[in-house]
């Protein structure tokens, strides 16, 4: 059983009275519509259903109908509810985040976050295959200033686009605020490749030397003084 949660599309017609829920196992479908329920119910707006057979692994599509109209909306992405790891990271995440960056956060941009974080840390060598829930615990760190990175990147068009500089006749004012997320952006980065490049030494395998080939006793005479030659130990063997 999973809850799959949604935002309505912007600008939605009243009208548009029913949500269809869609699910497919692929992310490029195909989709089969399993539920509809109501857009609204006592005046406020449905944004959640529960698929009592679904998997987060799982991929769903919502479509707003109108019975009027007999039309759908474009649908929207279906969203899962953040689970108590991602809650409690997230905590982590809103306490080191200035508060410019706060506003219009919400669950599937945390949730991006930490897959990214997670992507980040598997990639770098060696190669490991954590996913969010098998993570070590003991490297959660690089998962929080993976987010973070990932976040202030996230808001940074945003934010720097809506700085301006304003001058009148000597007064001036400048709105610099872009420039000042993209430098902490590049020193957390900095900062957490330099340590996540010291950690991933943690997971590297032990070396493997070189062997030799376990010999009787009665070998001792027959084999060459040379043994770093392996053919001459082959032919002592096969004497």
């Amino acid at each position: 059983m999973i809850e799959v949660r949604w935002y309505a599309p912007p600008g939605l017609p009243s009208d548009f009275t029913k949500v269809r829920i869609e699910r497919s196992a692929g992310e490029q479908g195909p989709y089969v519509r399993i539920g509809e329920t109501d857009a609204y119910e006592g005046g406020l707006p449905i944004a959640q259903w529960v698929d009592s057979t679904g998997e987060r692994s799982w991929f769903y599509l919502i479509k707003y109908f109108s019975p009027t109209r007999g039309a759908e909306t474009d649908p929207v992405l279906g969203f899962f509810p953040l689970t108590p790891k991602e809650l409690r990271l997230t905590g982590w995440v809103e306490s080191w985040l200035p508060d410019i960056l706060k506003p219009d956060l919400n669950e599937p941009t945390y949730s991006l976050a930490f897959r990214f974080a997670v992507s980040a840390f598997n990639v770098q060598p060696p190669e490991t295959y954590f996913t969010l829930d098998t993570f070590p615990a003991d490297y959660e760190q690089y998962l929080v200033m993976g987010a973070q990175v990932n976040i202030a990147l996230n808001k940074y068009l945003r934010i720097s686009i809506q700085d301006y500089s304003y001058n009148d006749m000597g007064f001036s004012m400048t709105i610099d605020r872009g420039s000042k997320v993209a430098k902490a952006a590049e020193d957390i980065g900095k900062m957490y490749q330099a340590t996540i490049e010291r950690a991933k030494w943690n997971f590297t395998p032990m070396g493997i030397g070189l062997g030799s080939i376990p010999m009787g006793i009665s070998m001792g005479g027959t084999a060459n003084r040379n043994m770093m030659n392996v053919m001459d130990i082959m032919n002592s063997v096969t004497r």
